[in-house]
């Protein structure tokens, strides 16, 4: 199926919010009055679908209002871009009420990490959309906004600039929870600029995600084929114990994806994982990885902890361990 990249999200450009997986009902008012204004100095126009709120089960809506909801900002021609929320559970719940067909015929960007991985996937595999692994709408309700996190996202899906050359943010923020008290002041860590697990410099398609989202997908008919990718993959502040991460990267080996793969990215982890010392997802991953010659790549800018880079899924990317670079050899948007 050929790709099709969205178009270019400009300025003035308005971009719904919907929630496929968790309700927004518990984020403080604060906090979403300050993502709209972080939008709006991006000078974009900020809207929520109805839906955010809901909650059914712990989500937002049932599997068809959240369906609807998603369909409905890619069908309505006066909006220009989709942002997720934040991500939840069980966004898994909305393929079977979705038309892949309905979706491609009006590409526009859509945002979103976490449980949002299983989207991402399902519009490139069953649609042969690009969309983007990137800052969520809670990424943008905190005042400790970080120049990696809104340069990248503007030069990628708004200026959808190419070849484009990632490199670590000088620090970093470890804060899960920085929704709940958004005013409260953050602490910024020295970053170690990512750690070089295995050299060497690889191309690739840029696929992935959360982890045990991705691993949501096994065994359906929406599993995408990781041939030939750049697999980047990240865990949660509640991703651990290590053998639970351990476990999920055995799964992805025996389902033979390792040996399909150009290249590993892992994004940070948080520290409420609670990975155990020694065991985090960098040694673990290379313990599945063993001894296959692909480059390994840890602590990178993506996941959960910020700055959050933009990663489009489904567009060829290099990775050049030596030079701690990602390079977006082809723009993610039209």
């Amino acid at each position: 199926m050929d790709r099709v990249r969205p178009p270019k999200l400009k300025v003035r450009g308005k971009v719904r919010v919907v929630a496929p997986a968790g309700s927004m009902r518990s984020l403080p008012d604060a906090a979403v009055a300050h993502g709209i204004r972080n939008l709006e100095k991006l000078g974009l126009n900020v809207e929520f679908s109805p839906q955010v709120t809901r909650d059914h089960m712990g989500m937002a809506g049932t599997p068809e209002e959240r369906a609807e909801a998603l369909t409905d900002a890619f069908t309505d021609p006066t909006v220009d871009a989709v942002m997720c929320a934040w991500g939840g559970w069980n966004s898994n719940d909305l393929l079977p009420h979705l038309d892949p067909d309905a979706l491609r015929v009006s590409p526009k960007p859509f945002i979103g990490y976490s449980d949002v991985t299983v989207l991402n996937s399902y519009l490139l595999s069953s649609a042969g959309l690009v969309s983007f692994q990137g800052p969520a709408f809670v990424t943008f309700v905190h005042t400790f906004l970080m120049p990696l996190e809104v340069e990248c996202f503007r030069r990628v899906v708004m200026a959808g600039e190419a070849p484009l050359r990632l490199q670590p943010s000088p620090t970093y923020v470890d804060d899960p929870y920085y929704y709940m008290h958004p005013e409260e002041e953050v602490v910024e860590k020295r970053s170690p600029r990512w750690r070089v697990m295995r050299g060497g410099v690889a191309r690739g398609v840029l696929m992935g995600g959360h982890l045990e989202s991705l691993l949501a997908l096994s065994g359906t008919s929406y599993w995408p084929d990781f041939e030939d990718s750049l697999l980047f993959l990240e865990v949660d502040e509640a991703g651990g114990p290590s053998l639970r991460v351990l476990r999920g990267l055995r799964h992805l080996e025996q389902l033979g994806v390792f040996d399909m793969v150009r290249g590993v990215l892992l994004g940070r982890t948080p520290e409420a994982a609670g990975l155990t010392r020694g065991q985090g997802l960098p040694e673990l991953a290379m313990a599945v990885v063993g001894g296959r010659d692909i480059p390994v790549v840890a602590e990178m800018d993506f996941g959960h902890t910020n700055p959050i880079m933009t990663l489009p899924v489904g567009v060829e990317a290099e990775v050049d361990a030596r030079k701690k670079a990602l390079t977006l050899l082809e723009p993610g948007v039209a």
